[in-house]
């Protein structure tokens, strides 16, 4: 596949033939007019719980308009930061129809959660905007097979995936016991990685549940130790993953512990279990290195609160680029933008960025075998440090 064309490689402005004082447009075509702003949308949540993460994504979005050189073919670019609340699906719904009547918009970023992005996601659909989910993991998000939607976020699934790989062939396990935190989040990575498995010829020995705000999970630790399986995954998140192994250390289990993203956490998952968590393993997605951390902090004075700001900046950068590449001017200098050949463009290309090479899918999902191209890496605890692995 062709890469797409990055910022310092733009395609010359095409020339559009003027159309026709009578003839009306076609509905997913776009038009910029003259010496007007093209904006990127940002629906995330910038207010409650989650608005560390949604300050990041706008930041981060922010950083990779700056980086393009605030202008696309002679149009100055904007972001539009809208907050959906999250998990808030009136005031998802409520920001998609703010943004579908924003004729300047070339694409969303986002919604930020799962339930937001369910709500919102069909409004765009309708009005034939591109969005792209740099937040939103669940899988079945996917599966409307919606012609404007991607993600540069990995899916639950190939994150079980990736952690049975890592199970068969580089610890060489026959046998597995599987631990979820009974959310719909460890109950879907831990049912994933049981089908994964399984299939790759491993045998699940227990599965088990340690609910949320248990914080004695002395018996279980010492039945999964018994079990004596060569792998341990929980699927959930802090505080019952680094709670669950410390009393695995000290129930004296001698195998791999694998946990998912929710523990890529220094503070919640490294110091809460202390010496119990060297050598666990854990999945997730690439993390920002100095440079990105020193320059994102050079714009905000702070350093990102989460990962997610790769798959943003990605998400952007590849909009922009895919817009480049389309879109044509007139002889009045309007801009010109065919939204289904936009969405097209971004399905049809490769590109390479900061969270590893990404190609979609028919339904809008990262492609490939390679934990890179599924977006996601694979970290063992060393020194009280998240170590990468090759």
């Amino acid at each position: 596949m062709a890469s797409l064309p990055g910022p310092c490689s733009r395609p010359s402005p095409r020339t559009a033939t003027p159309a026709s004082p009578t003839s009306e447009p076609p509905v997913t075509v776009m038009r910029i007019a003259a010496g007007q702003p093209l904006t990127v949308a940002v629906s995330a949540a910038l207010s409650g719980e989650q608005r560390a993460v949604g300050g990041d994504t706008a930041a981060a979005a922010e950083m990779a308009v700056a980086d393009y050189g605030n202008s696309l073919q002679g149009h100055p670019l904007r972001v539009l930061q809208k907050d959906d609340g999250c998990s808030d699906p009136e005031m998802a719904a409520a920001v998609a129809h703010d943004i579908v009547g924003d004729s300047s918009v070339a694409g969303v970023i986002g919604p930020g959660c799962t339930t937001g992005a369910q709500a919102a996601d069909s409004l765009y659909e309708e009005a034939d905007i591109v969005h792209i989910s740099p937040t939103v993991t669940r899988s079945e998000l996917s599966a409307q097979q919606e012609r404007f939607f991607f993600r540069t976020a990995w899916r639950d699934d190939m994150q079980s995936r990736i952690q049975a790989t890592y199970s068969r062939e580089t610890v060489n396990a026959s046998t597995a016991a599987i631990v979820d935190d009974g959310e719909p989040y460890g109950k879907s990575l831990a049912d994933a990685f049981v089908s994964e498995f399984e299939t790759m010829g491993g045998q699940i020995v227990s599965h088990e549940r340690a609910e949320r705000a248990n914080v004695d999970l002395t018996s279980l630790a010492g039945r999964l130790a018994s079990a004596n399986p060569d792998v341990i995954v929980f699927e959930g998140l802090n505080p019952e993953a680094a709670l669950l192994l410390k009393e695995l250390n000290k129930a004296s289990f001698q195998g791999t512990f694998i946990a998912p993203d929710a523990a890529l956490n220094v503070r919640d998952f490294v110091m809460n279990a202390g010496d119990a968590a060297n050598g666990a393993i854990v999945s997730a997605g690439p993390v920002p290195d100095d440079a990105f951390n020193n320059r994102f902090r050079g714009r905000t004075q702070r350093v990102p609160a989460t990962a997610f700001v790769l798959q943003t900046y990605d998400a952007v950068t590849l909009l922009l680029r895919a817009v480049d590449s389309v879109a044509s001017t007139e002889a009045d200098g309007s801009l010109v933008i065919d939204r289904e050949a936009l969405a097209d463009a971004i399905r049809s290309r490769a590109y390479s960025g900061l969270t590893g090479t990404i190609r979609f899918d028919a339904n809008g999902d990262r492609s490939g075998e390679s934990p890179e191209e599924l977006g996601l890496k694979l970290y063992r605890v060393v020194a009280g440090r998240f170590q990468s692995l090759p």
